[in-house]
């Protein structure tokens, strides 16, 4: 049989798949970030290391969890493993934001239309056969109907919605005007603005009318034997700083009026800040995969464990060599998304059919040339600083936070710093790291 050539596995290394619990490249990393554990998140739920809840407690209703770290050290895929476990006791609704709204341009009238429709679905779920009282279900349709349908400038909405659906009514007619006003709000319709503005105006209304709903529906999933809501948010951690500040401090104290359990994903400059959202939320944060120790010692059971999450995606034998593997493993800093990019960037230098150790030390070089328009020039020293501190440096000054939030900076158990690999190579940090030596 020919071997298929090296080609064929080029795809497997797209950070866009969704990579979860049954997916043929999951390779379970939580035991590889140092001493991070799932058991805090779990605990906030009151389950444990199994996903069953703990003995003599109830499940709760109105818990809300920030969950960050940095942007493609694995979040999704460990929200994803958190999702099967919560299923065991609550009725969850996983949301990726990516897919269902603008994540450029998001507002948090954006998310509580998509928590709304979410709730929609657990009432349509025939296997759940849930019939909401009208008394908890009406005055959600009527501030729809009042504030949306029978406003001029957005007749649109309501002509999209199918004849035979809006004869239905109640749950049919509700959930499919919430799927067309998310379609227009990702579309960037004309009026979405105005339509975002007819929510936010009309919030506290609307707060009371859904809170009163989704306390009706955990009532409704404890008679079928059901554990109550649970909201996963993936996605909010890949907002624009900007978007960032206004969703995460702006927009915060509504999202904490929303009364159900919510997961929220987060950037990890948001949970290093100390403000409002350290009061509203419990706070779990995902580390890098921690390859080395803070003085810089391999941690070469860990590197294989990433090793071993490559070559789950392409054999060995299309690298010249197991420590080929390994320098692109280092390089990345135990960042997977970059341990990714690092080696799709060698397919694109490759000629044959076999990424040499010449084609990684190549890819380096690339990869790591895009960081260096990130850093500014006053950052070298601090960055250099910050590494010979061996994790003991620690104060969150803005531009620290800016670096996190780039990836220059990468963070690790315990909450230590260092630079990237990748930034390390670039002469503008050996030209800082030589002066500092040099006056030390």
């Amino acid at each position: 049989m020919t071997e298929p050539s090296i080609w064929s596995h080029q795809d497997h290394f797209d950070f866009r798949l969704d990579v979860g619990p049954d997916s043929p490249f999951h390779y379970p990393l939580e035991g590889h970030r140092g001493k991070y554990s799932r058991r805090k998140m779990l605990a906030a739920f009151h389950l444990d290391d199994t996903g069953q809840l703990r003995p003599g407690v109830k499940p709760k209703s109105t818990e809300a969890v920030l969950f960050g770290g940095h942007i493609g050290c694995g979040k999704s895929t460990e929200l994803r493993d958190y999702a099967q476990l919560f299923q065991q006791t609550y009725t969850v609704h996983h949301l990726e934001l990516t897919k269902l709204l603008d994540i450029n341009n998001l507002r948090f009238s954006d998310l509580l239309i998509a928590l709304v429709h979410a709730l929609t679905r657990t009432f349509e779920d025939a296997q759940l056969s849930l019939r909401p009282d009208p008394v908890f279900l009406k005055p959600v349709l009527e501030w729809f109907d009042t504030r949306i349908v029978k406003q001029e400038r957005f007749k649109d909405i309501e002509g999209e919605i199918k004849t035979e659906i809006k004869a239905q009514g109640g749950i049919p007619w509700l959930g499919s005007l919430l799927a067309t006003m998310t379609a227009k709000v990702r579309g960037g319709a004309s009026y979405r603005e105005e339509l975002r503005r007819e929510i936010r105006d009309g919030f506290l209304q609307l707060l009371g009318h859904f809170n009163a709903l989704i306390a009706h529906a955990n009532v409704l999933l404890v008679h079928q034997g059901r554990g109550p809501l649970l909201f996963i948010m993936d996605g909010t951690d890949k907002l624009s700083k900007e978007d960032a500040n206004a969703f995460f401090h702006a927009d915060v104290n509504q999202l904490g009026q929303i009364m159900t359990n919510l997961i929220v994903c987060a950037p990890i400059s948001v949970l290093l800040e100390i403000g409002a959202v350290a009061q509203r939320f419990t706070r779990v944060q995902l580390p890098m995969v921690k390859i080395f120790e803070a003085d810089e010692t391999p941690r070469t059971e860990d590197e294989d464990a990433l090793i071993a999450l490559v070559l789950q995606r392409m054999p060995l034998h299309y690298f010249d060599d197991r420590e080929t593997v390994r320098l692109l493993v280092r390089m990345s800093g135990g960042h997977v998304r970059d341990l990714l990019r690092l080696i799709r960037t060698c397919f694109s230098l490759l000629d044959g059919e076999q990424i040499t150790r010449a084609v990684a030390e190549q890819a380096v070089q690339e990869v790591a040339s895009e960081y260096r328009r990130l850093v500014q020039q006053s950052d070298w020293t601090d960055l250099v600083a910050i590494d010979q501190s061996q994790g003991e440096e620690k104060d969150r000054t803005e531009a620290r936070l800016r670096l996190l939030y780039d990836l220059v900076l990468l963070e690790y158990n315990s909450y230590w710093w260092c630079s990237h690999p990748l930034v390390r190579t670039l002469r503008p940090y050996q030209t800082a790291l030589q002066t500092a030596r040099a006056n030390g």
